[in-house]
């Protein structure tokens, strides 16, 4: 921990570089039929009109035959702390642990990123209301930060959900518009009494039900009824876990409590109607108008070519000019004399040599590696995603359906790193929750029991994609735990944690200070997060700047997910955090490992770096400058896990000698909580 001495240290060095800122829960299903949808990367173009209308269809239910599944224990609940004016007495729980009251009438029922019927709380939650209005707002400003391909699967996910309600004999209200403009107003419209929405886990999430709630503060009860609007928030949680201030902060410890893990909640089998008076349901946005809304929104910021052009730039292929500065000779800029250009596009992991293509360069043979550039999503939203599934567990078996070939051929292309392929498959589905992570677990348990004559195997899992999907969903729900603990544990001592999703990961991160001030982004050492600042953040804030400090990905408790780790992913994590959350350029302060990752930032993306402070750096900076380089990572070892697991081994037994070299002059500041941290990330990556 640097002290507030650094913090006078680093402002001086900025103020000579500056002279020239929820509550929820719930349950279960069944066996859902497989569709024809297959993993896709183009978008198909819909003709639709942008509307803002509200509105309503012909209530036709329809039955279906599902499986009754045990529910777990109610998670819905109001939200009687942040808008306390609208908290009233709940009613006891009915049905699957739903509250209910006979004054029970309107509903709105918000989706945001849970685009599904199966598994959701908040569906269950609306089933106990006479009428229920489903709503999806496109808001440019939310998606500000989306990328293309995301955006192209949002309106297929949206598409699909409209469908499955009207199905229902329901549908869904499609709106584009700013979503604390029209959610108020639309509540106040059909008299609802009740907006049903998911807690959210990050910030910009977070940020968007904030501002619904400063909007319904402001409104009056309607004149339809009488009853004050209340917001409920719903979420899913894949244990059945105590309150997040006492699960452990050891991911081990966490495992060893053996929690039971729910079951998703059925589809309907129907749902309320739409409330009366509802002619117009409103319609998908054009998607290229849609996105030049979206682009409108960031062109506001002063900066945004700036950062546009910035993030637009792989660092992979800004290498070659970087490391031969003669070869930009008349003018030319590092994008057009990049050898690269037409393949090397930014990719959130660096794919390693897969053991057939070794084997078969050993015998001399000539093989055409193939690299996973872009990203995959899922066509027909829930519905595909759910089949993709099947089909990703089964990957292992012969099959003659083509939709489950083409599953496969991502997924052998994805496998290159080990491990990699669930989460790469299924990321925009994970992101627009047209999936959920109980249906994940539970759809992959069914299939090993199938596999098995009804039980699973004491020796672990029969395929590999079934390890990966199961591992991969716990961790993400570990992560999402232990943030709403961190909130928790920072509010305590005056700090604020947020949550940003990059590529899908979750990374941790706080901020304070002026929002007018000059921008700095702190970034930490090896084995180190972003407490590693928590002085020099206060000492920052204090002289009037705005101040982020960051937990690199793979270290704190930010996510540690199955990829090869290189400087070019941490330096491309910072760049997009300049982009997406700070948004400007900023002064950027690194220290040991994290001064490297900085001055790689720096030297590949100056438009973004204002000044840059190396505090104890690690890397040969200056002097003997010779340009960047880069070598791309090649295939593991067979020994490289048992070493890194020794070597895991090694710093959790010695931390505590290996801290206090660190802190030579202020050894006190080595004490119990950074030693258990310390661990306990460390623990996590063994």
């Amino acid at each position: 921990m640097v002290g507030l001495t650094m913090a006078a240290t680093i402002a001086s060095s900025l103020q000579a570089a500056l002279s020239g800122a929820g509550q929820v829960r719930l349950k279960p299903i069944e066996q859902v039929q497989c569709y024809d949808f297959i993993a896709c990367s183009h978008w198909k173009t819909r003709a639709s009109n942008s509307a803002e209308s509200l509105h309503q269809c012909e209530n036709l239910s329809v039955s279906m035959n599902l499986a009754e599944f045990r529910a777990p224990k109610n998670s819905l609940r109001r939200d009687g702390q942040s808008v306390k004016s609208y908290a009233s007495p709940r009613a006891g729980p009915v049905g699957n642990g739903v509250s209910a009251s006979s004054s029970k009438d309107t509903a709105i029922l918000w989706f945001k990123h849970d685009l599904r019927l199966d598994d959701h709380p908040g569906v269950a939650a609306a089933s106990a209301y006479k009428r229920v209005l489903p709503v999806y707002i496109f808001d440019p400003y939310v998606c500000a930060g989306w990328s293309k391909e995301l955006l192209e699967s949002l309106c297929d996910a949206v598409s699909d959900l409209r469908k499955e309600l009207r199905l229902l004999g329901s549908d869904l209200i499609v709106l584009t518009a700013r979503t604390e403009h029209v959610l108020s107003r639309l509540a106040q419209k059909i008299g609802a009494t009740s907006i049903i929405t998911e807690e959210e886990v990050e910030s910009t999430w977070q940020r968007t039900v904030h501002s619904v709630l400063e909007s319904l503060e402001k409104e009056e009860p309607s004149s339809i009824s009488e009853t004050k609007l209340e917001l409920d928030q719903w979420s899913a949680p894949l244990y059945d876990t105590p309150e997040s201030a006492s699960i452990p902060d050891n991911y081990q410890a966490f495992q060893r409590i053996g929690l039971r893990t729910l079951a998703p909640l059925p589809s309907p089998a129907k749902f309320p109607g739409l409330p009366e008076g509802l002619t117009d349901t409103g319609s998908l946005p054009d998607f290229k108008e849609f996105t030049e809304s979206v682009e409108a929104i960031r062109r506001k910021n002063p900066w945004w070519e700036t950062l546009k052009a910035a993030q637009s730039q792989p660092g992979e292929s800004l290498l070659p000019q970087a490391s031969n500065p003669s070869s930009s000779k008349n003018g030319v800029s590092s994008a057009e004399y990049s050898p690269f250009k037409s393949v090397l596009k930014w990719r959130d992991e660096y794919i390693l040599e897969g053991p057939q293509a070794s084997l078969l360069k050993k015998q001399g043979l000539d093989v055409e590696e193939e690299e996973v550039i872009g990203e995959y999503f899922i066509k027909g939203g829930a519905t595909g995603a759910l089949n993709v599934l099947q089909g990703y567990l089964r990957f292992l078996e012969p099959t003659n359906r083509d939709d489950y070939k083409a599953v496969y051929e991502h997924i052998w292309e994805m496998e290159k790193k080990p491990g990699a392929s669930f989460r790469k498959l299924f990321a925009s589905s994970l992101a627009l929750g047209t999936i959920s992570r109980r249906r994940v677990i539970f759809e992959a348990l069914q299939y090993e029991r199938d596999r098995n004559g009804g039980r699973l195997s004491p020796f672990g899992f029969s395929t590999f994609t079934v390890g990966n999907a199961v591992g991969d969903v716990k961790a993400m729900e570990w992560f999402d735990l232990l943030q709403r603990k961190s909130e928790l544990q920072a509010s305590e001592k005056g700090f604020h944690v947020s949550a940003w999703r990059w590529k899908g990961y979750h990374i941790q991160y706080s901020a304070m200070g002026n929002e007018d001030g000059p921008a700095v982004l702190l970034v930490h050492g090896f084995g180190a997060f972003w407490e590693h600042y928590r002085d020099n953040l206060r000492g920052l804030a204090n002289k009037g700047y705005r101040v982020y400090a960051l937990t690199l990905i793979g270290f704190g408790r930010s996510e540690k997910p199955n990829m090869t780790y290189t400087e070019l992913v941490w330096a491309e994590l910072v760049r997009d955090f300049i982009v997406e959350v700070v948004k400007q350029p900023v002064v950027l302060a690194g220290n040991s490992i994290g001064g490297f990752t900085t001055t790689v930032v720096a030297g590949l993306w100056p438009s973004l770096v204002s000044s840059l402070v190396l505090l104890n750096t690690a890397g040969k900076v200056i002097p003997d400058y010779k340009g960047l380089t880069y070598q791309k990572p090649g295939e593991s070892s067979p020994i490289a896990k048992p070493l890194s697991k020794l070597l895991l081994f090694y710093l959790q037994s010695s931390s505590d000698k290996l801290l206090t070299r660190c802190y030579p002059k202020q050894p006190s500041r080595v004490d119990k909580w950074l030693l258990e941290e310390v661990k306990r990330g460390v623990s996590f990556c063994g």
